[in-house]
Formats: C-alpha cells, sequence, structure tokens
C-alpha cells in the first residue's frame, strides 16, 4: 500500500466500496470530482490500485479547514 495525495492515475471505478450504511451513497464519479476540487486529499491505494481509504480537507486557504469526509473501506479496518 502507498500514499498519495493526488488523484494522478486514479480512476472513479477504483474508489469503489465506500459509505457503507449510507442511505444514498454518492457513486465512484461523484466521489472523485468531489476529491478532485477538494482543498486538500490524502489516499490510502492498494498495490492493485483500488484506493481503500481517504481523508478530504476543505478550507479557506488561511485560518480555517475541515475534514468533511474520512473513509475506509470495510475490508481495511480493524
Amino acid at each position: 500500500m502507498h500514499f498519495t495525495s493526488r488523484l494522478d492515475g486514479i480512476a472513479p471505478a477504483q474508489l469503489g466500496g465506500f459509505f457503507e450504511g449510507w442511505p444514498n451513497p454518492p457513486a465512484p464519479a461523484t466521489l472523485h470530482r468531489l476529491l478532485s476540487r477538494s482543498y486538500r486529499i490524502s489516499l490510502a491505494v492498494e498495490e492493485d490500485g483500488q484506493v481503500v481509504g481517504f481523508a478530504q480537507a476543505i478550507s479557506d486557504g488561511v485560518l480555517s479547514a475541515f475534514i468533511p469526509l474520512l473513509e475506509v473501506h470495510a475490508s481495511r479496518r480493524g
């Protein structure tokens, strides 16, 4: 596994399996778009390219930051 702060080479298909239990989870394509427009991201990526965890930060770039999403794939929890 490696960690990256970029979406380079990450396709929406590699972002599946998150938002377990959410009544209306975003589609992988929506998650990809959300991450691409975030202030900062961190992704945990398996050797096969599957993303198994991510954190997203939004900020004003001056003083305030917020982490609205932090997800770990069910297969990698614990």
